[in-house]
C-alpha cells in the first residue's frame, strides 16, 4: 500500500492523472453512429487493464473515441466488448481479448464493431430505369433508384437461409435477381445481382385485299415487304411505354392499302390488331353547291350519304373505283328550297372528279296576316292569324319580328312551323308581363317569304287598350264610345290643361251648372268595377299629337299616335275633349280621329260630340 502511494505521488510531480482501477467514469469521450447495437465496452489507458479502465454502453456499432485527458496520448490504450459475439476493427488484437489502439484528447480514433453471427446480404444493380423494390426473405422492403452497389439493412445470422426478391418492378421494365438466396456464411454476402431490362412488345396484324407487294414501315424504320395476305410482325420490337405509328411505305401496283389501328402506344402485350386494307385505285366525287339556305343531303351511285349545309366545295368520303360510274343525287331536299344537280353522272377516270354542280332555289309563297291584334298583359293570350296565300309552296317557320324593346312579350311560333299552300293557316300566340305601347309595322315572315306582311299590336290592360306606359302605371281607354254628349253650358270652369284630363274632368265635375257634360259623365262612369272619378276625359293634348292645331309637344304619349294610327280603339270622328279652349268660355277642343293623323278643333260647347272615356291602370 505504501508502494502504490509512492507511485502516485510521483505522477502527481510529473503532472499527469492520477491512476484509477477498473469503474465507471470519463476518461473517454465516445460517440457511436450507423447500425443499432447495444453494446457493452471496457476501456483502459494502460491498454490490458486493470488499472485505469472504465466501462461504457453504446447503441451504435461505428464508434469514435478520444480521451478526456488533455495534453498526453495514450499510444496503448485497449478496448473490449464484453458483449458476445461481437468482433473489433481498426485496432490491434491481444491475447487477453483487448485490442490496442491510440487515442489522445485532440484526435478521435475510428473503431468498428461488428457481429461474429449476423451478416449483411447485399449486390450490385445494372440496367435500371425508374424504381425497383427489392425484399430479403419477404421483409426489410428495399428501395431502389439507381445503378451500383445495395445492401439490405437488417443482416441475416449465420446459418440462416436468405433469399432476395423483387417486390415491386420499375414502371415499363423487369428486374431478375441471380445469386439471390442461399445459406448465410461466416461473412456478408455482397455477390446477388440484380439485372433490369426495358419491357418490349412486337407490332404486327394482317393485310388483306392485297394484289402485289406492298411495304410497311413502324414509326419510320424496319421496311418489311408483304406480298400475301395474311398476318405479320414487324421484326424490331418496340418499348413499353413507347408509341408505334405503322404506315404504308410502297404502294402496290394499281392499288392502295390503308391502315387502320395502326398507332398507340405500347403496353404490356404485343400489339396484333393493326389492319392494313387494300383496294383498286380509286378517285373521289365532288363538285361545289350555290344558292343553299338549309341542309341538303346528296348520295353517289345511291349510297355514301353526304349531308351540306353551306355553299362551296364538297367531296364524297367513299371514293369510286376506276372505270366505275358514278351518280350524284340529292337524297332529301333542305327545307322551302329545291336543289338540282348537273355534271352529276360518268365514269371514274385516272383523276377526281370536281365539276359536279348542286344549285339551290328557294321554294318562296306569300303570306298575308290579321291587320291588328292585342296582347293581354299578365292574363289569357293574343293571337295572330297568318294564311299561306300562295299556290305551290308551303311555307316555312313563320314568326312575326316583335320589336327588341318588348322584352316582356312570349311568342309561341310552334303552330307556324309548315304552312301548307292554297290558304293554309296558322296562329300565332302572345303572351305578356309588362305592357308596350303600340306598334305598326311587325313584319311577319319565314324561311321562304317574299314581301313579307306587317301587322300592328297593342296591349290591353284588363280588356281595356293601352295608349300610354309610365313605369308601372298605364293609361287605357274604355272600350266603348259613350253617346254623345255637349261639351257644357258656357260656365267658366278652368278647365284649360292641354295634358292633364284627370285635372280638367275633376274641375269640370266640380264646377256649378255644368251640367251632364261629357267629362260629368266620365267621371261618373263605374265602368270595369271603377269608382267614381277614376275614368276622366281626356285632355287634348292626350287625344293628339303635335302638328295640329292644338299645339301639343312633340313627343307626348296621346290616343291618335299611339292607338288610332294602327287601328286600334274603333275610333272615328269627332270627339270631345276635356281641354276648354282659352279663348272663349263657350268652346271647347275637340279631336277628329282619322288612320291618317287627325285635327284638332274648336267647337261650340253646346254642340254633341262624341265621348271615349279614360283612366289610369297598375298593372
Amino acid at each position: 500500500m505504501k508502494r502504490i502511494s509512492l507511485l502516485f505521488c510521483a505522477l502527481f510531480a510529473m503532472g499527469m492523472s492520477p491512476i484509477t482501477v477498473a469503474g465507471s467514469g470519463q476518461f473517454f469521450n465516445v460517440t457511436a453512429t450507423g447500425a443499432p447495437a447495444n453494446l457493452s465496452l471496457t476501456l483502459c489507458l494502460n491498454g490490458a487493464g486493470p488499472f485505469s479502465c472504465q466501462n461504457y454502453t453504446v447503441s451504435a456499432l461505428n464508434l469514435s473515441i478520444s480521451t478526456t485527458i488533455p495534453n498526453h496520448v495514450y499510444p496503448s490504450v485497449g478496448i473490449k466488448v464484453n458483449t458476445p459475439n461481437y468482433a473489433l476493427a481498426g485496432c490491434t488484437p491481444t491475447p487477453n481479448g483487448y485490442c490496442l489502439f491510440s487515442a489522445s484528447s485532440t484526435t478521435s480514433t475510428s473503431i468498428a464493431a461488428s457481429s461474429t453471427t449476423e451478416f449483411s446480404v447485399g449486390g450490385t444493380l445494372s440496367g435500371l430505369s425508374g424504381t425497383v423494390i427489392l425484399q430479403n426473405n419477404g421483409t426489410n422492403s428495399t428501395s431502389i433508384s439507381t445503378d451500383g452497389n445495395f445492401t439490405f439493412s437488417t443482416p441475416v445470422t449465420k446459418g440462416s437461409t436468405y433469399n432476395v426478391t423483387v417486390l415491386t418492378q420499375p414502371e415499363n421494365q423487369t428486374c431478375s435477381v441471380a445469386n439471390g438466396s442461399g445459406t448465410m456464411g461466416s461473412a456478408n454476402v455482397s455477390n446477388v445481382t440484380v439485372t433490369c431490362s426495358t419491357n418490349t412488345f412486337t407490332v404486327g396484324g394482317s393485310v388483306s385485299g392485297l394484289s402485289g407487294t406492298v411495304t410497311l414501315q413502324n414509326n419510320g424504320i424496319n421496311s418489311t415487304p408483304i406480298s400475301s395476305n395474311g398476318s405479320f410482325t414487324f421484326s424490331t420490337p418496340v418499348a413499353q411505354g413507347s408509341t408505334y405509328s405503322v404506315t404504308v411505305l410502297t404502294q402496290p401496283a394499281t392499288q392502295t392499302c390503308s391502315v387502320a389501328n395502326g398507332s398507340g402506344t405500347m403496353g404490356s402485350a404485343n400489339v396484333s390488331n393493326v389492319a392494313v386494307t387494300c383496294s383498286t385505285n380509286t378517285s373521289t366525287v365532288g363538285g361545289s353547291v350555290s344558292g343553299l339556305s338549309g341542309t341538303v343531303t346528296l348520295q353517289n351511285n345511291g349510297i355514301n350519304s353526304t349531308p351540306i349545309s353551306s355553299n362551296g366545295s364538297f367531296t364524297f368520303s367513299t371514293p369510286v373505283a376506276q372505270g366505275s360510274t358514278y351518280n350524284v343525287t340529292v337524297l332529301t331536299q333542305p327545307l322551302a328550297q329545291t336543289c338540282t344537280v348537273t355534271n352529276g353522272s360518268g365514269t371514274i377516270g385516272s383523276s377526281n372528279i370536281t365539276n359536279v354542280s348542286v344549285s339551290c332555289v328557294t321554294n318562296n309563297t306569300t303570306l298575308t296576316v290579321s291587320l291588328t291584334g292585342t296582347i293581354p298583359v299578365n292574363g289569357a293570350s293574343g293571337s295572330l292569324m297568318v294564311t299561306n296565300t300562295g299556290t305551290i309552296y308551303t311555307a316555312y317557320n313563320v314568326a312575326a319580328m316583335l320589336p327588341g324593346g318588348w322584352t316582356g312579350v312570349t311568342q309561341d311560333a310552334t303552330g307556324c312551323t309548315a304552312i301548307s299552300p292554297n290558304g293554309g293557316t296558322c296562329t300565332l300566340t302572345f303572351t305578356s308581363t309588362a305592357p308596350y305601347v303600340a306598334q305598326g309595322s311587325i313584319t311577319v315572315t319565314g324561311d321562304n317569304i317574299t314581301s313579307p306582311p306587317t301587322t300592328a299590336l297593342a296591349f290591353t290592360v284588363n280588356s281595356y287598350l293601352v295608349w300610354a306606359v309610365s313605369g308601372s302605371t298605364v293609361q287605357v281607354i274604355d272600350t266603348n264610345n259613350l253617346p254623345s254628349f255637349q261639351w257644357g253650358n258656357g260656365v267658366i270652369t278652368s278647365a284649360t290643361s292641354k295634358t292633364d284630363g284627370l285635372a280638367n274632368t275633376s274641375i269640370i265635375k266640380n264646377t256649378g251648372g255644368i251640367g251632364a257634360s261629357a267629362a260629368v259623365n266620365c267621371y261618373n262612369s263605374t265602368n270595369g268595377g271603377a269608382a267614381a272619378g277614376d275614368w276622366y276625359l281626356p285632355a287634348i293634348c292626350q287625344m293628339g299629337g303635335a302638328g295640329q292645331a292644338g299645339n301639343c309637344s312633340a313627343g307626348l304619349a296621346n290616343i291618335s299616335t299611339n292607338l288610332v294610327r294602327f287601328g286600334f280603339g274603333g275610333l272615328s270622328g269627332k270627339y270631345w275633349s276635356s281641354t276648354q279652349f282659352s279663348g272663349s268660355n263657350d268652346v271647347a277642343w275637340s279631336q277628329t280621329f282619322v288612320a291618317a293623323g287627325g285635327s284638332q278643333n274648336t267647337d261650340l260647347q253646346h254642340e254633341a260630340l262624341g265621348v271615349r272615356c279614360s283612366r289610369a291602370l297598375t298593372f
